[in-house]
C-alpha cells in the first residue's frame, strides 16, 4: 500500500513541490499540505459502499484531486505562507469535488464493464433500498385492506370487530 502511495506521489508533477523560491518543500510543509488530503480520501474509500475496488476509486481520485487542487492554488500565494496555505485548502475543496466527479465517472463506467446499467455504488445501494421500500409498502397496503388472505385484519372484519 506504501509502494502504491509512493508511486501515486510520484505521478504529481514535481513543480507542485516547489517553493516559490524554487526549492522542494520540507517535509514539514509538505506533509502539512498532503495529510490531510489524504485523510479525507481515506474517509471517501471507508465510506464508499461496494467492493474494494469501488473503495479505491473513490478514495484515490478524491485524494489525487486534492492534493493536485490544493498545491496548485497554493502557488498563489507566493511567498506569503499564510495565503499560500488559505489558497491551497480552497484549492483541496474544489480539487476534491473534481476528483468526486472523476471518481463517479469512473465508477459508472466500471459498473457498464461489470454489466449494470452505469450507477455509482451509491445510486445502486438507493435504487435498492427503494426497491425495498416498495415491497413493505405494498405488502403494507395488502394487509392493512385484507386483501392477503389469512391475515389479522381479515378476520376482525369478517367478524364485525373492525
Amino acid at each position: 500500500m506504501l509502494r502504491f502511495a509512493g508511486r501515486a506521489l510520484k505521478s504529481i508533477p514535481s513543480w507542485l513541490f516547489k517553493t516559490p523560491s524554487g526549492e522542494r518543500m520540507g517535509a514539514a510543509e509538505m506533509a502539512l499540505r498532503i495529510v490531510p488530503d489524504v485523510g479525507f480520501g481515506v474517509l471517501a474509500g471507508a465510506q464508499t459502499p461496494g467492493d474494494p475496488i469501488d473503495k479505491l476509486i473513490a478514495g484515490s481520485t478524491q485524494t489525487i484531486g486534492g492534493m493536485t487542487g490544493g498545491l496548485a492554488l497554493g502557488k498563489l500565494g507566493g511567498r506569503n505562507q499564510a495565503v499560500a496555505g488559505l489558497l491551497d485548502m480552497a484549492g483541496s475543496v474544489g480539487g476534491d469535488f473534481a476528483g468526486m466527479y472523476a471518481g463517479n465517472s469512473a465508477l459508472r463506467a466500471k459498473d457498464v464493464i461489470a454489466g449494470g446499467v452505469g450507477m455509482t455504488p451509491w445510486e445502486r445501494m438507493s435504487a435498492e433500498e427503494q426497491k425495498l421500500f416498495a415491497q413493505q409498502l405494498e405488502q403494507q397496503i395488502l394487509s392493512q385492506y385484507g386483501i392477503i388472505p389469512g391475515t389479522r385484519e381479515q378476520y376482525m372484519q369478517n367478524s364485525g370487530l373492525a
